[in-house]
Formats: structure tokens, sequence, C-alpha cells
């Protein structure tokens, strides 16, 4: 069976339900008690009319090196478990990627995510950012505590130095 791509602004709640709650802690940040920003935009995996992936992105402008950077945010990112192994959270992130470079026109994507998942991403072209990343939460700005990587869209090289979100994590 094809797996095909849709883009939508919002999930239903069938589709949220069969993507994020299959399991408990599925990205497994749950203990860090981060606050969340919403997708704006999802890219939906389906296969025979079921949803089995998702990336989800938003635009959002980063200060990295004292410098407005605006990125494409990626979050969100999953595949059901009878789908995994098959390379559709590849196959989403590229999409989505090229999304990025065409249609937004950001110089970078960035995403957050797990020791475990730096090699998946890191195959993908991602790049680990070195300096810290302050995210807001409820109690105010903290250091984020997840990797942050980027991805190059235009060329460009990240900037040295530390970066502030200005905004929740996604």
């Amino acid at each position: 069976m094809s797996v095909e791509i849709r883009l939508s602004e919002n999930l239903t709640g069938e589709e949220w339900r069969t993507l994020f709650e299959w399991g408990e802690n599925i990205w497994g940040s749950e203990d860090l008690r981060y606050r969340w920003r919403p997708k704006e935009l999802h890219f939906v995996l389906e296969e025979g009319g079921r949803p089995v992936g998702h990336v989800g992105l938003l635009k959002h402008t980063v200060t990295a090196d004292r410098q407005p950077i605006t990125v494409a945010g990626v979050g969100g990112v999953v595949t059901v478990p009878e789908a995994q192994g098959r390379g559709l959270a590849q196959r989403g992130m590229r999409h989505a990627a090229e999304f990025m470079r065409q249609e937004w026109g950001v110089a970078f994507g960035l995403l957050f995510c797990r020791d475990a998942l730096l090699r998946f991403y890191e195959r993908l072209g991602w790049q680990l950012v070195r300096g810290p990343v302050e995210i807001e939460q409820d109690e105010g700005p903290v250091v984020c505590s997840l990797n942050v990587m980027v991805l190059p869209c235009d060329g460009r090289e990240w900037p040295e130095g530390p970066v502030t979100l200005n905004s929740y994590p996604w």
C-alpha cells in the first residue's frame, strides 16, 4: 500500500489520538515537564486513508548570537508503532525540509531531540547547536536540556553563541 503525504492546518481528534496517544511518553521527554508550543502546519503521512506518521512545522524568529533568524520549527515527528522501521519518518522529514526551503524560504530548520535521535537527524543533514539555548516556560526563561539541532536551508552556517528561542519549544 502506498503512503501519501497530506498538508493540513489542523488535525482532527481522531488523527491526534491515532498519532500521539498510542503509548505513554512517546517522545521520552515527559519527565522534563516542558510546556510545548502547538505546530501551525502538519504533514500527515497516510496509508490507506489512515494516519501513520506526522511532522509538524511552525515559523518563528529566534535570536542567535544577537541576530534575528527566521526558522522553521519542526516537532511532533512520529510514526505509529505498526508502521515503524519503514523509513516513514525520514520521508516525512525530507518532505518537510523541501517545504521549508521552497515555500517558506527560511534560512534554517530547528528542532529539539533526545540523544537517541541525534544520529537519525544527522543522517538527514541536521547539525547540533553547540551554544546554550534559552526557551520560555511558565516560570520564565530556562536553558533547554534537550539537544537542539538546525538544518541549513540556504547554505548559511548557524552562528556561534547563545540562542534565545523567545517562545515555548516546539
